[in-house]
């Protein structure tokens, strides 16, 4: 594999200081254009680093016919076509380690806030109320509780130990690629699917969006969970069908939901889901503190110097890329 020289770097999103810092500083920097197609000015760029908000497709790959890596700040690259980038030898690499702590604890922020109603007391306030302090805001303590973990990756194993060992509550999950025994020295019980969504107090997906998972969360399986339960996504907006939970929280089946991600992105500005009475809704933020940004972006400058260097970089998601 001959490696071109990194002369040009497009990026989705400024960096911090600190991380341009790690770049060479003979490298030019281009910001997506202001007008579509935002990629329309990085045909000179040999490297891109990607966020979430743009589709990295067939077509911006070929209007950037010296594109030899796209490095993805976090986890998901759904948002861009493998296919397409291994077909054109463009490799394509994560930083799956980069969010785990942030999405984490907004996952387990979430958890709190529904359980105290930290939002409808706060609207109240806001409406110039202050009582009666019952119906809508009589919360629930969560200690003793069980949350069921879909998914049992990085961030979920945070959001377990976070849970169990902070909050005293039980953990349940679903993982095919988990044993029993890597379970167990977690603290967790591996349960099937169907049980992990029957027994949560607090049910929260941890899930990458493929084609088995698009809609793992339907009308059939929110109806089994218990009357009273709270739903958490913090994953990809695919794994819920948005419709059939909306039905689960008006006919008071759940409890609520602490939602950052939706599909599509962003929401309809008349989704319900923005403004639902016992929905928390954020803005696909909870990767986004300075510490998992700051983490991240290095970690994407550490995968892109690397390719450049010759060496096969850290977490290539398309290996076929490499190896061809």
């Amino acid at each position: 594999m001959t490696t071109p020289t990194l002369t040009h770097l497009w990026l989705e999103a400024p960096l911090f200081a600190e991380t341009l810092a790690l770049l060479p500083a003979d490298v030019t920097l281009i910001l997506l254009a202001p007008a579509a197609p935002v990629y329309s000015n990085a045909a000179p760029a040999q490297a891109m680093i990607a966020s979430s908000l743009l589709r990295y497709d067939a077509a911006l790959m070929d209007a950037c016919p010296n594109l030899r890596l796209i490095a993805r700040t976090g986890i998901g690259v759904d948002n861009i076509d493998l296919a397409a980038a291994t077909a054109r030898g463009i490799i394509v690499t994560n930083t799956p380690d980069g969010p785990t702590e942030s999405t984490a604890e907004h996952t387990v922020a979430m958890l709190l806030a529904l359980a105290k109603r930290l939002k409808q007391g706060n609207d109240n306030l806001a409406a110039g109320k202050w009582g009666p302090r019952a119906g809508a805001l009589v919360g629930d303590e969560v200690q003793g509780k069980t949350v069921g973990l879909v998914g049992l990756g990085r961030i979920g194993r945070r959001v377990a130990a976070i849970c169990r060992l902070g909050l005293e509550m039980r953990i349940v999950a679903y993982d095919p690629f988990l044993s029993d025994e890597q379970a167990a020295a977690l603290g967790v019980t591996l349960l099937p699917l169907d049980d992990v969504i029957a027994q949560a107090d607090f049910l929260s997906l941890h899930a990458p969006s493929t084609a088995e998972t698009v809609k793992l969360m339907n009308r059939e399986r929110l109806a089994t969970m218990k009357r009273g339960a709270y739903l958490l996504n913090m994953a990809r907006g695919s794994l819920v069908d948005e419709a059939a939970l909306l039905a689960a929280l008006d006919d008071g089946h759940l409890a609520g939901a602490g939602l950052d991600v939706f599909d599509p992105e962003p929401p309809a500005a008349d989704s319900r889901l923005r403004n639902h009475p016992a929905v928390i809704a954020t803005p696909h933020s909870a990767s986004v503190t300075g510490e998992g940004r700051r983490r991240m972006e290095r970690m994407a400058v550490e995968r892109l110097l690397a390719f450049f260097r010759g060496e096969r970089p850290a977490d290539v998601v398309n290996p076929d890329a490499w190896t061809s």
